[in-house]
């Protein structure tokens, strides 16, 4: 050559696909050729079948550098290769790994990479490109995803995306009946007049998945659409798939559905400057509510401080973020939750849920769900609690045994009617006994000489007419009151947990059935309706019972 280089000629032997591969590669310059005896030497040593030194000689005159086939040899199947492919059991995954190939051996192609994946039915969503990295770069003893398969995509019916919090003022969803954070409660969800509050997003169309094993993956069909409901301050698009508040105010979702924008009254304190407030909406009180004045409001109250001898009356929820100590007169009244801090010396009746942080405490409370005190001190002490779900505490009454009444899942309204019935013949029978009394008083005076004057006897005939009502009105209620106490069962599901202790002094009742709280208390304990009386079970902190909400 001109610039003087050489090199010598060599070869290489390699089983690939069943055969002996021979490469000769010619020398350069004054380089030496491959020696006939070298290949011999190494066909040996790998076993190969013989071939005749002719044909091998043929090989070295013509060496080309080309890949040629010099034997049939499948024994030498041992130097290849180990391609490994495993698929998981939702034959959504395949991964594949190779060994590297013992010396004798061609590094495997993608072809036969690929073959091997077809021996192991992989024939969907492979990965080609890993394929060619591998057999081009030999990268060996790894493993790898070398096929996915396709998910199936369920079909869905448009939805609607709201852009405000729909589910407000639900603590129990999070915190598990831990301590309730009244500062991080907001029942008011302020819009400004032009935001967008809702939107339809489109529907999914269904789209069958399929295995890395070509198996098909049925798709569910889309559900129904839906559509936008405008409320009370809001608007539709042309498109009707967006809807925009047209004006400022508390956004909300009522209960037949529509969104709706109710106006929202801001004040500092309710006082001789506000005077009462009667508001088709919802109310936020920043301060607190000075004695003997009335909020009333159509839709949310939130009170920022304390609540005395006030009246609170809401169709929606009630948040008093600094309790309520009402002195006996203070009331409160809602159609949704009722959140506080404390309660004490009040009457509270809650058509929803009552969450309390610290203290119940010398009150009357109705609420017809349920009722959970989750703070540190978690008492319930003293007045009469009539829960018609279930109710969750750490203490009830306290060591001086102050008279405790607890009516626990049992549906307010049943048991205010026996009452009220009950009250009702109580009253009747104390007239009918005053109406018997003077008919006696009568009676005597006639005796006496003294019945014959004429406003003497009318007064008597017209006793006497009141005692027969009254007698009818009392055999009526006698009648009725068995029919109401039969219906007084304890709801299902329902319990009475108590983490610490119940003390002497508490009386409980489940519908008809009552439970006895023994001389020295109940500790741990947790209540529940039997079938003839209230069956106790310890409480475990560790495997604590659940309280069911309508929405869980």
């Amino acid at each position: 050559m001109a610039n003087g280089f050489s090199s010598d000629g060599s070869f290489s032997l390699f089983y690939q696909k069943g055969w002996a591969w021979l490469v000769v590669r010619p020398p350069e310059g004054k380089g030496k050729p491959v020696y006939l005896e070298d290949i011999e030497n190494r066909m040996r040593l790998l076993r190969i079948p013989r071939v005749s030194a002719k044909t091998l000689r043929g090989f070295i005159e013509n060496a080309s550098g080309v890949q040629e086939p010099l034997v049939e040899w499948p024994d030498g199947d041992y130097l290849t290769a180990a391609i490994h492919v495993s698929v998981d059991e939702s034959a959504m995954v395949a991964r594949l790994g190779v060994d590297p190939p013992k010396k004798g051996a061609a590094p495997p192609t993608a072809d036969e990479i690929e073959d091997a994946l077809r021996r192991r039915n992989v024939v969907y969503g492979i990965d080609r490109s890993a394929i060619a990295r591998i057999a081009a770069y030999q990268d060996y003893g790894k493993t790898v995803v070398i096929a996915r398969g396709a998910s199936a995509v369920h079909g869905e019916g448009s939805k609607i995306i709201y852009h405000f919090n729909v589910n407000r003022g639900k603590p129990y969803r999070e915190m598990d009946f831990g301590r309730i954070d009244l500062k991080e409660l907001n029942f008011i969800e302020n819009r400004k007049k032009g935001d967008l509050l809702a939107e339809i997003a489109p529907p999914v169309k269904a789209a069958n998945g399929r295995t890395v094993t070509g198996i098909s993956i049925p798709a569910r069909p889309a559900g129904e659409n839906a559509f936008l409901l405008a409320g009370e301050n809001t608007v539709l698009n042309e498109e009707r798939n967006k809807l925009f508040a047209t004006a400022d105010g508390n956004a909300k979702i009522s209960d037949s559905g529509e969104i709706r924008v109710e106006p929202v009254v801001s004040v500092e304190n309710v006082n001789y400057e506000t005077g009462n407030i009667h508001f088709d909406g919802s109310v936020v009180i920043k301060g607190g509510v000075a004695d003997g004045f009335t909020v009333e409001a159509g839709g949310d109250i939130q009170v920022g401080k304390g609540v005395g001898r006030a009246t609170l009356k809401a169709a929606g929820h009630v948040l008093l973020k600094a309790g309520m100590t009402g002195n006996s007169s203070g009331s409160v009244e809602c159609g949704g939750n009722l959140f506080a801090k404390y309660i004490e010396s009040s009457q509270i009746v809650c058509r929803g849920h009552l969450f309390v942080e610290e203290a119940i405490m010398h009150s009357r409370i109705t609420v017809w769900k349920n009722c959970v005190l989750g703070g540190r001190r978690s008492e319930l002490i003293g007045g009469a609690a009539l829960v018609g779900g279930s109710l969750w505490c750490k203490k009830l009454g306290n060591l001086y045994e102050v008279p405790t009444y607890v009516a626990a899942a049992t549906r307010p309204e049943l048991f205010l009617s026996c009452r009220e019935a009950q009250k009702s013949l109580d009253a009747k029978e104390a007239e009918l006994d005053a109406a018997e009394t003077k008919l006696a008083q009568f009676e005597k005076a006639v005796q006496e000489g003294h019945g014959n004057d004429e406003k003497i006897l009318q007064a008597k005939i017209q006793i006497q007419d009141q005692a027969q009502v009254l007698a009818s009105e009392i055999a009526g209620l006698r009648r009725d009151l068995p029919n109401l106490r039969e219906r007084l069962v304890a709801e299902s599901g329902c319990i009475l947990v108590c983490e610490e202790i119940i003390y002497h002094g508490v009386t409980i009742v489940f519908g008809r059935l009552e439970f006895r709280v023994p001389d020295n208390g109940s500790r741990k304990s947790v209540l529940r309706a039997g079938e003839h009386e209230i069956i106790e079970s310890g409480y475990n902190f560790r495997d604590r019972p659940k309280i069911q909400f309508e929405d869980d």
